[in-house]
This record gives structure tokens, sequence and C-alpha cells, in this order.
């Protein structure tokens, strides 16, 4: 009978656990591949997610867009950094008429008008609910006021799909009534071009 000593006894283990074994080496090689693998799909998998949605996204902003542009002629009667709860009632009222075809947008917009406000307040009048100090007539920067709701939003980690998207129609809707306001007319200073130039001829003459 072989009695092995400590030595030997360890030196046998290191053996059976030595990476260049072929055995061991195949068999560690095939386990890092596999989990090589595995990380490869998930990172695919994760990618392939993000740009589908970064997609999904670019198409619903280009939608969004087209359809806030179609109603240009609306919002230039607006100015969205300095409007009225009052008047947000007839900008609802004019995208309603001209049958806009976002009604989510219009809804969130009727949410921040004075109509909506005298409702909340009159049914919730029983419970003392009610903002004394609103004024209907007051002018509020509804661009800024939805960017700073969004902000709060992400800092305590809720859902900011609703508010970013109407934020970009906001902002959509501003650059439209930039774009659709009439170009400066140019007749008064061509006349009194004109007049100067009969007087100076005359003078000359």
């Amino acid at each position: 009978m072989q009695i092995f000593s400590a030595a030997q006894f360890w030196g046998q283990s290191q053996l059976r656990q030595d990476p260049q074994d072929p055995k061991t080496a195949a068999k560690d090689a095939g386990g890092s591949s596999v989990a090589t693998d595995a990380q490869g799909q998930k990172n695919t998998a994760k990618d392939g997610a993000k740009n589908g949605a970064q997609d999904a996204t670019t198409t619903q902003n280009a939608a969004a867009r087209k359809t806030i542009r179609g109603a240009a002629d609306v919002f230039a009667k607006y100015d969205l950094t300095k409007i009225t709860p009052t008047q947000i009632d007839a900008l609802t009222a004019d995208l309603k008429a001209a049958r806009f075809d976002d009604l989510g947008f219009v809804m969130s917009l009727e949410r921040q008008g004075a109509a909506y406000h005298a409702e909340m307040e009159a049914s919730g009048s029983v419970y003392g609910i009610g903002d004394q100090d609103f004024d209907a007539d007051a002018p509020v920067d509804l661009i800024a006021k939805t960017r700073s709701e969004l902000a709060l939003a992400q800092r305590y980690g809720q859902d900011t799909e609703r508010l970013s998207t109407q934020l970009f129609k906001l902002e959509e809707a501003q650059m439209s009534r930039a774009s659709a306001a009439p170009a400066p007319s140019s007749a008064p200073q061509l006349a009194e071009t004109l007049v100067l130039f009969q007087a100076q001829r005359l003078w000359v003459e």
C-alpha cells in the first residue's frame, strides 16, 4: 500500500486543477465561451430594444410635428410663453373648430385653462379646496411651466412620457407660430425712400 505524504497529496491535487491540463483547459474554455456568448446576446438584445425605442420616438415626433405645423395659422394668434388661462380656453376652442387631430394635446391644454380651473374649484369648494390667488387674466409661460413639471417628474422617478411629448408639441407650436407670422411689409420704407428721392431731384433742378 502506497502512502502519500502531505506534500505529494497537495502536488497531485494541484495537477488535477492545473489550467494547463487539456481536459480542464477545454472545460474552462467552454464555460467561458458560453458565458461570453450569453452576455453578447443580452447586450445585442438590449441595444436592439434601445434602437427600436429611439426609432419609435423619432417617428412619433415627426408625426406630431406634421400635425402641429398643420395648425400653424391657429397657433399664430397665441404666444405660449405669455398666455393667460382665458386665452388658453380660446386656443383650445379654435383648435377644436379647426378639427385639430390631436385630442390628447388639446385635453392637456384645457387643464391649464380658466374654465377647467373654475370647474375644479367649484367641485372642491365644499371641502375648502380652491386657489384664491388664481387669475384668469394673468399671463403664464406654458412652455417653461411644462419644462419645470418634467424636471420635477424626472427627479422623483415618475413617468415622464406624457410631459415630454406635451413639451415637444408646445415647442413645435411656438416655432410654427414664429414661422407663420407675416413678414414685415417694406412698403412704408419704400414710399419714404421715393419721397426723399423726389425731393432731392427737385432741389437739384
